[in-house]
């Protein structure tokens, strides 16, 4: 009679135990799982997510370049459009012609009276052709024209005459001449008008037969 209470116990603790090492191997299972799950996901999201951003920062890039050339290219094409323009003393430009009898010189086109007539005729003469009298702007060109007066051996009307109202030296287009630029020899008085020759730029009466300069801008062909 002792021992059949300690035979029947014995199963139901082994049963028990046996219970316990079940339930213990499924609670750390699954959270193992459920991380290894999870981890592969997330680090294809953060790579695809750097390559848009990537993608984005190099069209960012083209895009800044692009732009760049394109508003490039006019500048350039004005900066070759301008030397092309230049024209020298001693050269005809590329794109800028004078007409036919006229000579280049610089953003101007000369013409050589081959006759002597008064200062009011050369003046008509050179409204006649489109231009006017020439008019001189520094002393670089004063003495680029002096030098070819003397190769010609005549003096020759400029655009240039004595206001005796205004008791001053006026060009044809009516600004005040700078004698900075150029002193007149000879008498200032009424009905006088300048000449210029290879050593100097001289008044003399506007009644006087003298040859004449003409000048017109460089027109495009």
């Amino acid at each position: 009679m002792l021992h059949l209470p300690s035979l029947m116990d014995a199963p139901v603790l082994y049963a028990e135990l046996n219970l316990a090492k079940t339930r213990g191997l499924r609670c750390t299972s699954p959270p193992s799982l459920s991380q290894d799950a999870c981890q592969g996901p997330n680090w294809h999201q953060m790579a695809l997510k750097l390559s848009c951003a990537g993608l984005i920062f190099l069209l960012i890039i083209v895009s800044v370049l692009v732009g760049f050339l394109v508003h490039k290219s006019p500048i350039e094409k004005c900066s070759v459009a301008v030397q092309e323009n230049r024209t020298e003393p001693t050269g005809r430009s590329a794109i800028l012609e004078c007409p036919r009898d006229w000579h280049p010189h610089w953003d101007k086109c000369l013409f050589i009276s081959q006759t002597s007539r008064t200062w009011a005729e050369g003046l008509s003469d050179c409204s006649l052709r489109g231009a006017t009298l020439l008019l001189i702007r520094d002393g670089e060109e004063l003495r680029l024209l002096q030098d070819f007066s003397k190769g010609k051996g005549q003096q020759f009307y400029i655009g240039l005459k004595y206001v005796q109202v205004d008791k001053v030296w006026k060009w044809m287009n009516g600004s005040i001449l700078n004698t900075n630029i150029l002193q007149i020899t000879g008498k200032d008085e009424e009905n006088s008008c300048a000449l210029i020759s290879h050593g100097e730029v001289f008044s003399d009466s506007c009644s006087s037969d003298n040859h004449w300069i003409c000048q017109k801008m460089l027109r495009h062909v």
